[in-house]
């Protein structure tokens, strides 16, 4: 009987992987994807099932065609991170941070307009009604002519208000901002009228 020389083979230990390239440092903190949709910006935590974006102040340079990062730098102020950036030291240009879920931007109203109505005819003069005193033109440019609102009265005159996506709204007296506008309505520039 013959009896095979049995040699013992050392376990195979596992290969060491080539180090590959550690993945990039990533940005302290939270951050947010910023995108303009219809003159208003949207702020979407990055990450896999992020809830629905929220309202932010557009940031400095933002533009239909652009995406920021802005991240947090403390609970109540953040910054535009630049590309690559891994510390909060390399935030340069500070923004305002996400609003709370629901709620909106709250902007200046910048493009105002009084609407009056005289002899059945109206015209829209730019400015405020304590600008100038009801019934008389007083400011260059001159009054533009326009179709009248089917709200508008000899009695009352109506104040329009352009907003950032060239849409004008009804800005009741004394609103200042976006938090308090009212419907809308066409804008005085868009639709002039003859005077006769």
């Amino acid at each position: 009987m013959t009896v095979a020389a049995t040699t013992s083979l050392p376990a195979c230990s596992k290969a060491k992987e080539p180090a590959g390239n550690p993945p990039p440092p990533e940005f302290p903190g939270m951050k947010w994807s910023v995108r303009m949709v219809n003159m208003k910006c949207l702020a979407s935590e990055q990450g896999p099932n992020p809830p629905p974006p929220r309202a932010i102040e557009c940031p400095p340079g933002m533009s239909g065609s652009t995406t920021f990062v802005v991240g947090e730098l403390t609970p109540n102020e953040c910054g535009i991170v630049p590309q690559g950036c891994a510390d909060k030291s390399c935030v340069k240009i500070r923004t305002a941070c996400p609003l709370p879920p629901g709620k909106q931007v709250v902007t200046t109203l910048a493009n105002v307009w009084m609407i009056e109505k005289r002899d059945g005819k109206c015209h829209a003069e730019e400015g405020d009604i304590d600008d100038c005193p009801p019934g008389v033109d007083c400011n260059p440019p001159r009054p533009r002519y326009v179709p009248c609102p089917p709200e508008i009265t000899e009695d009352a005159p109506m104040r329009v208000a352009e907003l950032p996506d060239a849409t004008c709204v009804i800005a009741p007296l004394g609103c200042k901002d976006t938090s308090c506008i009212g419907a809308k309505i066409a804008c005085p520039s868009e639709s002039p009228v003859s005077p006769d």
